[in-house]
This record gives structure tokens, sequence and C-alpha cells, in this order.
């Protein structure tokens, strides 16, 4: 998401399932007080990571009013941190496709 609509990872902390368009098309981002609220087209290779992401989120029992991002957001990620922290220790030289059966 930040890729394609440069915002700040503030504006992900506000973004909710019901800002997602059924298609994940497009998506709407809050600014803080919701003074800012642009709506942003999602490029068509951003849309299975975030109809991904919004699935994530649903099968997770939150409500469609909760954040999608919360679980990624700094306060929250404390698995993400720990897996991204062994990742340098990994050997990620294997090219892509020998990871393919």
């Amino acid at each position: 998401m930040l890729a394609f609509t440069r915002a700040g990872l503030g504006s992900l902390r506000f973004t909710r399932d019901l800002d997602i368009t059924g298609d994940v098309s497009a998506v709407k981002l809050h600014g803080v007080g919701h003074r800012h609220c642009p709506l942003h087209a999602v490029p068509a290779w951003a849309r299975p990571l975030l109809a991904g992401t919004r699935a994530h989120h649903r099968l997770t029992g939150r409500p469609p009013g909760d954040s999608v991002f919360a679980p990624v957001m700094l306060a929250e990620a404390r698995h993400l941190r720990a897996h991204a922290g062994r990742l340098p220790r990994l050997d990620l030289s294997l090219p892509a496709g020998a990871l393919v059966l």
C-alpha cells in the first residue's frame, strides 16, 4: 500500500475492511481527524496482496470496522520483527525458481 499510495505508515492504522472495494480495485485511506481521505486505485500487482490481507483480517474474526493492518503495526508486530531479525542468518541466495517444486 505504501508503494502505490505514497502515504505514511500512520495512514495504514486507520484503513478498515470497509475502505477496500469489493473487487480490491480501490482503497480509501484516512488522515488524522478524517480531514484528508483520498481514494487510491490499487494496481493489478498489488490486488492479490491486498485481497490476502483482507482475507486474513476476516478469518481472524475481526469486525469490518477494525484496522486491516493492525497486526503489522509496530505495537503488535513482535513476531514479524523477530522473524525479520532472523533473515540475515538465513541462506537466501537460492534463485526463486528453486523454491518451486
